[in-house]
């Protein structure tokens, strides 16, 4: 059975070895009507989200399996290039809290308990279909939390590194009490897009944003729309030594210039600067300036490495500096680490 295949419940005698089933011993209905009308909704919204980061020429195809739907998308991206994308929506996982899962399953069950079988099967399908890319959505309301356009060629690769990765930390104990796989959903291969379960169960999730090829559509300005802080001046790119060059000019020469940076997702920027609510998150300075845009948001181990909550602090322009360029500075990120890591643990 395909994966987000529901069965009718007037299949169910059929596939039971019974021609009539009572009322008693009918099995449940798995999806509600509810839940089939927030699948559609959340279907509805793909081609205009897909239009609004930049994507021209959406082809939004649909086809019925069972009370479900399949959907695949075809567009020509930002970049010019054309793609084939297969659509699956992500669940959530909550218990009292805000959610700490997001994650998309592949398939519902296993091709003779074969674990690299089966997703080889996932991909030559998909790619004989002409699908080049999986879209992986996890809505919520009129929008997603998460987008991300990875291509099915990677797709076993990018699932065995999850697997990988999830084995690793239950062996070292950082997930604490968790001992089932991520990627070994019971049956079912799983693709993670968020896990904040514990400190560290956010490696699992990684493993697929940092992929080479994997696209964080979430990030992308939307098409018209421009950052509510303007522009972000607030990595490397403006910490360089300064010059050595002490001469000056009267009104000197304009000249332009092609830059290169490195793009950050301004969500991430924004919940670090809402968490420090204007206070150097350096315990050693903990000052607070009276006016917007005064704190920077320092990656500890740059943003090349990770754009994320983790690996940030809003700290003010004298920590900055003294995170790059001061004799200890290696001691000195060592302890913003921590704040970061402690800060992103208790928002979970």
């Amino acid at each position: 059975m395909r994966s987000g295949a529901f069965l009718p419940v007037d299949t169910y005698p059929a596939i039971m070895g019974k021609s009539t089933m009572d009322a008693k011993t009918k099995p449940r209905q798995f999806r509600t009507q509810e839940s089939l009308q927030a699948e559609r909704r959340s279907r509805n919204l793909v081609k205009p989200f897909l239009e609004s980061r930049g994507f021209v020429a959406v082809d939004d195809n649909r086809r019925p399996v069972g009370e479900a739907e399949s959907q695949t998308v075809s567009a020509t991206s930002p970049s010019g290039t054309r793609i084939s994308a297969r659509v699956r929506l992500c669940w959530r996982y909550q218990r009292g809290k805000p959610e700490t899962i997001s994650a998309a399953q592949l398939r519902a069950r296993l091709t003779d308990d074969d674990w690299d079988l089966t997703l080889s099967e996932i991909r030559d399908r998909a790619m004989e279909s002409g699908v080049t890319h999986f879209l992986l959505l996890q809505p919520r309301g009129d929008g997603f939390d998460f987008a991300a356009l990875l291509p099915v060629a990677d797709v076993p690769r990018i699932w065995r590194a999850q697997c990988e990765t999830s084995e690793s930390l239950i062996a070292t104990g950082k997930l604490g009490r968790i001992r089932k796989n991520h990627a070994k959903n019971g049956g079912s291969p799983t693709l993670y897009l968020k896990d904040t379960r514990t400190p560290d169960a956010h490696a699992v999730p990684d493993v697929l944003w940092s992929w080479p090829g994997v696209s964080d559509l979430c990030s992308l300005q939307e098409v018209g729309g421009e950052s509510p802080f303007g522009p972000i001046d607030d990595t490397l790119d403006d910490l360089q030594a300064p010059s050595p060059a002490a001469a000056g000019s009267d009104s000197p020469e304009r000249r332009t210039a092609e830059r290169s940076y490195v793009k950050r997702d301004d969500r991430v920027r924004r919940q670090v600067l809402d968490r420090a609510d204007g206070v150097c998150e350096n315990p050693t300075c903990s000052i607070r300036a009276p006016f917007p845009s005064f704190l920077d948001v320092h990656h500890i181990f740059g943003v090349e490495t990770s754009d994320r909550a983790w690996n940030c602090v809003a700290i003010c322009p004298n920590c900055h500096r003294a995170a790059h360029y001061a004799p200890d500075r290696s001691a000195i990120n060592e302890e913003l680490l921590r704040v970061a890591s402690r800060a992103d643990h208790e928002a979970t």
